[in-house]
């Protein structure tokens, strides 16, 4: 008994008292056979149910139903919505717009960079950055947006109680006491392939739109957008370096009619044009010098001796290729560094 096959019932009788309710042939006929019909009809009566629930919820997660106050309107709209959310953390981050921030696991710097400047600025305008939880752009995302209004929400390809990645641990603590951590897979449901493309579409479901940073050809992430398009959202791509494979897909996505994202502004204009990006919150601490990458530290250096310079000025002061350079203004940034204005770059002074 699949969503897909149940979907259409509950719709057409009006919800899960009007199913309960049906005639067991009225219901055999459309589900092809007397004993679907009659475990559907005993359904309303598991008390064995009830108890699973019960000893789950005694653990600290919540059960959210797709007829529950909780569950997301929007998620609610899409063809195949999860019956059940298993939820750890904040639910009112449901309650708040939500964009997702998709990508590569294999991102390159560039990538992380880009992903973490994205959620940062989303977050602190008061959006939640929703993402899948892998190694990445979503670890980059996830961790910008914490210290934002909007916060972030993680949707996992396994049991919430899974540790996956094993390396994100301390990261999914953050999320389930400040955050929010769903997932629509029983705790001890482990992380197979095909839970992933399945888990996508709660990704594509919850938001208003998806970012996509950087993508191969045969990504994950490209399920991700091509669900988000089918449900009528929006879908936004950043561009990269035309070496990289990991452009290959956001490119191709472009190429489709994707928005092309420079900045939260661009995400921000298209979905939520009244919101705009606090500006102080765009700030991070700095970080030590000696942590940035050796290009960031050349650069740092060339931005120090003039009052400001473009990134193409930059490129030809140094020497570096374009995409090298945008990777590294995107670090300065983020490290509280650098600052830009109208298109030029200039050293934060503290």
């Amino acid at each position: 008994m699949t969503p897909q096959k149940l979907w259409p019932l509950i719709r057409a009788r009006g919800g899960v008292e009007g199913l309960l309710s049906s005639e067991e042939e009225d219901l055999s006929a459309f589900l092809g056979s007397r004993d679907r019909a009659r475990a559907v009809l005993r359904a309303g009566d598991d008390a064995e149910a009830e108890r699973w629930a019960a000893r789950i919820e005694q653990t600290g997660m919540r059960l959210v139903t797709a007829f529950d106050p909780e569950y997301p309107e929007v998620l609610r709209e899409i063809p195949d919505p999860p019956f059940l959310l298993f939820a750890l953390g904040r639910l009112e981050r449901l309650r708040l717009p939500v964009v997702a921030i998709v990508g590569s696991r294999d991102a390159s710097r560039y990538g992380r960079d880009v992903a973490g400047k994205l959620a940062q600025e989303l977050s602190a305008a008061g959006v939640t950055v929703a993402s899948g939880f892998a190694r990445g752009v979503d670890a980059a995302a996830h961790e910008a947006a914490l210290g934002g209004h909007g916060g972030t929400i993680a949707v996992l390809g396994c049991g919430i109680d899974v540790e996956y990645p094993r390396e994100h641990g301390r990261l999914k603590e953050r999320l389930a006491s400040e955050h929010l951590v769903l997932s629509e897979y029983p705790p001890g449901t482990e992380p197979r392939p095909q839970n992933f493309p399945i888990r996508n579409r709660v990704i594509a479901g919850i938001s208003a739109g998806v970012v996509v940073v950087e993508a191969s050809r045969r990504s994950g992430s490209l399920i991700t957008a091509r669900l988000a398009a089918d449900f009528g959202r929006d879908v936004f791509a950043v561009p990269g370096s035309i070496f990289a494979e990991t452009s290959a897909g956001t490119h191709a996505l472009l190429k489709d009619g994707a928005i092309l994202c420079r900045g939260a502004e661009d995400v921000l204009a298209e979905l939520f044009p009244s919101i705009g990006i606090p500006q102080p919150q765009r700030v991070a601490a700095a970080v030590p010098i000696s942590e940035l990458s050796p290009e960031a530290r050349r650069m740092l250096e060339a931005l120090s001796r003039d009052e400001s310079l473009s990134a193409e000025e930059l490129a030809q002061a140094l020497e570096l290729p374009a995409a090298t350079i945008l990777a590294g203004l995107f670090e300065l940034e983020a490290a509280g560094l650098a600052l830009s204005q109208d298109g030029r770059y200039g050293v934060r002074r503290h």
